[in-house]
This record gives structure tokens, sequence and C-alpha cells, in this order.
């Protein structure tokens, strides 16, 4: 029994393994986790982070252009505004500069236009003839006036207080007109017109006479005139005067007067 057992022990011996061998040849199971989790990681694994950095940086990239974008609106539109600017104060200089220019050219033209206005009334009334007046109107402009134009008449008022009836320039029963195309500078026009009460023409008679020296009948030389300038303009002027009892003429309180037309 010795032998037998001792031949158990030693093919007991032989059969286990030496603890050399069990460093030497580590066999031992890994459990399936540990297995999975030291295999080599897949792309297919990683593509849903990869699709969060993408999306990240499109967000990233597009919040960038959102902000260049801005800026350079913001640019664009301070440079628009300083344009704007810009172009209101060119406006505002180019209308200053036609305003001047057009103040200056009508400046130069109301210097230069024509002025004709009567400057003297001769005639008065004598017994045995027709009351007669002389108008003279003179140019004293510095250019020519054109398609000048007078109506003038000599109106007996016998009524107190009653004032002249300057319709009556635009009568045709009791003007007389007269005209000349050009009158030069500082060239005088002379027009002749006549009292008549009646016709044929009546002569002054000494009672006329006595009546106009007492006051009891006033006399006014009154009538207007009309013309253009070389610029195209077209002007008026117009007059009035009183025959005093001392027989000597004296303008009248109304009806003198002329326009202030200015040129375009």
């Amino acid at each position: 029994m010795i032998d037998g057992d001792q031949k158990n022990n030693e093919l007991g011996t032989k059969t286990q393994k030496s603890p050399i061998n069990k460093l030497r040849n580590p066999r031992k199971k890994v459990p399936a986790r540990l297995q999975e989790s030291n295999s080599k990681t897949r792309y297919s694994d990683l593509s849903p982070l990869f699709s969060v950095i993408v999306s990240f940086l499109l967000v990233f990239v597009s919040f960038l252009t959102f902000c260049v974008i801005s800026v350079q609106a913001g640019i664009y539109f301070f440079q628009l505004k300083q344009m704007k600017k810009s172009t209101d104060a060119a406006i505002k200089a180019a209308n200053a500069a036609e305003a001047s220019v057009k103040q200056a050219r009508g400046a130069a033209r109301q210097d230069q236009r024509a002025w004709v206005a009567v400057i003297d009334i001769v005639g008065i009334p004598e017994v045995g003839k027709i009351f007669a007046v002389n108008l003279t109107a003179q140019n004293s402009g510095k250019t020519f006036a054109k398609n000048l134009t007078m109506r003038a008449v000599v109106e007996v008022i016998t009524e107190e207080g009653k004032e002249p009836d300057f319709s009556l320039e635009d009568s045709a029963a009791t003007r007389k007109d007269s005209s000349v195309s050009l009158l030069a500078p500082n060239a005088l026009y002379v027009k002749n017109i006549e009292l008549r009460k009646q016709t044929p023409p009546h002569e002054t008679a000494q009672s006329d006479l006595d009546r106009i020296r007492s006051g009891n009948v006033r006399i006014f030389v009154h009538g207007k005139m009309t013309y253009d300038d070389v610029f195209g303009c077209a002007h008026w002027s117009s007059f009035c005067t009183r025959l005093k009892s001392d027989l000597e003429y004296a303008s009248y309180g109304k009806h003198n007067d002329a326009d202030q037309n200015r040129c375009p």
C-alpha cells in the first residue's frame, strides 16, 4: 500500500503543473465585456460625435458669417449716411449757388432795364385856343424800351371833392393812343393831347379860364404807359397831375406809380 500510494503521489505530482509553467503560459479566460472593450473602435461608433462637432462648426461659422455681414451692413449704412449728408450738402450748395446766380442776374437786369416815366407836362389854357398839353416821357434806363404805348386824357371836374376817373384811360371814346417801337436810353418821347368837350373841339373862353383860376373847375392830366424791356419783361408806369389855380402843374397824390416786375 505504501508503494501504491507513493506511486499515486508521484503521478499526481507529474500531472500537476508547476508554478513556473503557470506564469509562462497564462491561460486565464478574459470576460466577454473586457474583450469587447479592448477591441478596436470602429468609425461607425464615432459618427455621432463627428456629427455633433460638424454641427457645432457649422453653427460657429454661420455665427461668424452673420457677425461679418452685420459689420459690413453697419459700415455700408454709415457710408450711405455719410454719402447722403454729402449729397444733401452738395444739393444745398448747388441751390445756394443757383439762387445767388439768379439774384445776381436779376439785380443786373434790374439795373440794366428800361425805365420810362413822364418827366414834364407843358400847356395852359388860353382864351380862344383849344386847351392842349404836351407830355414828355423819358427812358432813364440803360437799355431800349420796346413797344412803348401811352394813353392819356385831360379830365375836367366841376364837382367839389370828386376824384379823377382813371378808367377813362381805357375808354375808346376818351383816350388818345400813341406808340413808338423803340425808345433809346435817355431819349425823350413827346405826346400831345387836347381837351375835347365836344365835337368840334371847344375853344377856351374867358369864363372857362376864370373858373379855373377861381378853383371851381379842376383840370387833371393822367394816363398810363406800357412797354417791354430788352429782356422780354413787360412794364408799366402811371401818372396824374393837376392844373392848379395859378396855372402851374403839381403831381397828384394818386395814380403815380410803376411796376416792380422782375424778369425770370
